[in-house]
């Protein structure tokens, strides 16, 4: 990056660097040092010892895994379709998809609740993954097809005259060579279904069944707010889509420049 600059290009973009960095950084350290306020490293053991968390934990993976399968399993169905096979139709359920992106959660909350309703899923795992996988799948066809349609055609033609089908392309190739977009999708997924707090609140009502996001309002009520806890819950709350990413770094990295070169 930098050996192609002069020395003032060089320093420039270096602290161009150095402060994104602070900037990134920053936000990261202040939550740490608010979380061993008070009490110190105690909070962290005071938020195990005193919440649910592990079986909250427990929900909230249940969720989000399950979540971020049926999503990567619908949208690469959903894509390769719009990609390759274009059935009759096909740009007017694509519209109608990528208008999926335009429509915010929280507009959806009352028809989502009635139908939640209607189908008896309330206090059900479901009632928070089916419009979790409902509102991921726009993003996840939106950079699928896209990535799709950039593989050459004629590994397609050449996979066709060997007497392969739609179903045997999509598994034996489409899916492997996608693995750098499928982990884009299934990251960005894993931290949508984990962070989410309105669904399991109006929809899980038993306590076996609440999930991790729920733990910091275990420490806040009307008259005293434990500032340092809360924090402190959020960091272990953060820690497995950090494990999460880290597992999925290096295809992670390759999805997202594929996907901003092609």
């Amino acid at each position: 990056m930098f050996d192609k600059q002069g020395p003032v290009g060089r320093a420039a973009s270096q602290a161009v660097v150095l402060v994104a960095i602070v900037v990134l950084v920053a936000p990261l350290f202040l939550i740490v040092r608010m979380s061993v306020g008070g009490e110190g490293v105690a909070n962290y053991v005071r938020v195990l010892s005193t919440t649910p968390f592990l079986r909250f934990l427990i929900n909230s993976a249940v969720v989000a895994l399950t979540t971020v399968l049926l999503v990567l399993v619908l949208a690469v169905c959903a894509a390769y379709s719009l990609a390759r096979l274009r059935p009759r139709g096909s740009g007017v359920l694509s519209g109608l998809i990528m208008a999926g992106l335009t429509v915010p959660a929280i507009a959806l909350v009352v028809p989502v609740y009635s139908l939640v309703d209607r189908a008896g899923l309330f206090d059900t795992y479901w009632a928070v993954i089916v419009p979790l996988t409902a509102l991921s799948i726009p993003f996840g066809v939106l950079v699928g097809s896209n990535y799709i349609r950039a593989i050459p055609r004629e590994v397609f033609e050449a996979a066709m005259l060997d007497g392969a089908s739609d179903l045997r392309i999509l598994v034996s190739i489409v899916v492997p060579v996608s693995r750098p977009i499928l982990s884009v999708i299934a990251v960005f997924t894993f931290l949508a279904a984990w962070n989410e707090y309105l669904l399991p609140l109006l929809f899980l009502q038993d306590v076996d069944l609440k999930v991790v996001t729920q733990i910091p309002t275990y420490f806040q009520s009307q008259r005293l707010v434990d500032t340092p806890k809360i924090f402190a819950a959020n960091v272990l709350i953060s820690v497995p889509i950090i494990l999460f990413y880290l597992f999925l770094q290096n295809t992670f990295r390759k999805g997202l420049s594929s996907g901003a070169v092609k």
